[in-house]
């Protein structure tokens, strides 16, 4: 579970909270998402089985970057359009299951 989640509040309770009320915003916009070397595969691989495309950049440090703003909407494109849901949320990258690391303003799970 995140670090930084209202206290008592259930993984349950927040994903419905980011796809209902905040709308997923932390997954959408003129932001990243750092993936580690790992993780780029699979992610390319459920891309792929969901139909879409996702852009991969490599870093210096064998990091690799996911520009929202390389993809339609400029939002992560594993994040649902239609529902705002993620797509590949059981098997999401280890930045999205620790999201919010911290009080994120703007963000009703973190309490900001």
């Amino acid at each position: 579970m995140a670090p930084h989640l209202i206290p008592g509040l259930t993984a349950e309770a927040a994903s419905r909270i980011c796809m209902e009320q905040c709308r997923a915003m932390c997954c959408q916009g003129p932001l990243v998402l750092a993936l580690q070397e790992h993780e780029v595969q699979p992610f390319r691989e459920q891309a792929t089985a969901i139909g879409v495309t996702a852009v991969v950049r490599w870093a210096s440090d064998g990091r690799a970057w996911v520009r929202f703003d390389d993809h339609p909407g400029w939002r992560c494109p594993m994040l649902d359009p239609a529902t705002n849901a993620c797509r590949i949320y059981d098997r999401r990258p280890q930045r999205c299951r620790d999201f919010p690391d911290e009080l994120t303003p703007g963000c009703a799970i973190s309490g900001g």
